[in-house]
């Protein structure tokens, strides 16, 4: 397979049970989750789109979702490929649920480690029996993520080295305000480099990418959904408000035709970088093991 491999970045809902101080996909007071209806007329519009897409899922925090077991199994019925992105806090028995009803048709199942609401040791015991449950998919990845705030480069650089000696794939995020990179100071920024310097690629680690004129298939090939059901091109798309392509609630959903120059000035996901979605950037389309 070469070219962009089509994927959606579909924020299921819009409140999460964390208030991490960081976040740039955090709780939205009073936007919950699709009615099911609003479900249903989303999950009619996604199953039909045409050949197979990825459909990386997460909030807020998905699993506040009740049927998000239901919207896995759906999609990989359709053909559909699935990841997601949750916080980890949901009981183990639940996030079995949700990699069953996935089945072969999983492929990143990415989580990050938030330690303004969780103990590390904690979160660490967790990663572990969801790796377990994983290994009978092998098509399944297995990633933690984690934003380097400024100040704390040192933890996270600990829990680096302890994910990896536990061959969990660890995936550092620099810390995003507005769209654009955090401010690191001198120290901070010789801390990074020493702790992450190997790590260079989208694949590797989330440095804020400045792609501005690169041709992009974003609208075409890439889009994201917010938990009101509107779609937009890109993160970017949707912060500018140049990139609305119609909503997945009352089937007015539009794609773009052909890739686009990207008009932004950071790229400020990844997602669409692993996927082949950047003309002459990141990961080929067909290599599977990336990370969000």
């Amino acid at each position: 397979m070469s070219g962009p491999r089509p994927t959606v970045s579909w924020n299921i809902v819009g409140g999460c049970n964390y208030r991490c101080t960081y976040c740039v996909q955090k709780h939205m007071p009073g936007i919950g989750g699709p009615t099911d209806a609003q479900l249903e007329a989303a999950l009619a519009t996604l199953t039909a789109l045409p050949g197979s897409w990825e459909f990386k899922i997460s909030g807020g925090e998905p699993f506040l979702l009740k049927r998000l077991p239901e919207v896995a199994q759906r999609l990989a019925a359709a053909g559909h490929k699935v990841s997601l992105l949750t916080n980890l806090s949901a009981p183990l028995r639940v996030l079995s649920t949700f990699i069953e009803a996935a089945g072969e048709q999983l492929r990143t199942f990415s989580c990050s480690l938030h330690r303004e609401e969780v103990e590390e040791a904690v979160f660490f015991e967790k990663a572990q029996a969801v790796q377990e449950m994983l290994a009978r998919w092998p098509r399944a990845t297995f990633v933690v993520n984690s934003v380097v705030v400024p100040g704390q480069v040192p933890a996270v650089s600990g829990s680096r080295e302890r994910f990896e000696e536990a061959g969990i794939k660890f995936y550092p995020q620099l810390m995003r305000v507005n769209g654009k990179p955090a401010e690191y100071g001198w120290l901070d920024r010789w801390r990074i480099d020493r702790a992450f310097g190997d790590m260079v690629s989208p694949s590797q680690m989330n440095r804020g990418y400045q792609l501005k004129g690169r041709l992009c298939h974003a609208g075409s090939k890439y889009f994201i959904i917010h938990p009101k059901g509107d779609a937009f091109s890109c993160y970017p798309g949707k912060r500018f408000g140049d990139g609305h392509l119609g909503n997945v609630f009352d089937g007015t959903l539009k794609l773009w035709e052909a890739p686009r120059p990207c008009r932004y000035e950071v790229c400020p996901c990844t997602v669409p970088q692993n996927r082949g979605i950047i003309e002459g950037f990141g990961k080929a389309a067909g290599d599977e093991a990336h990370a969000f």
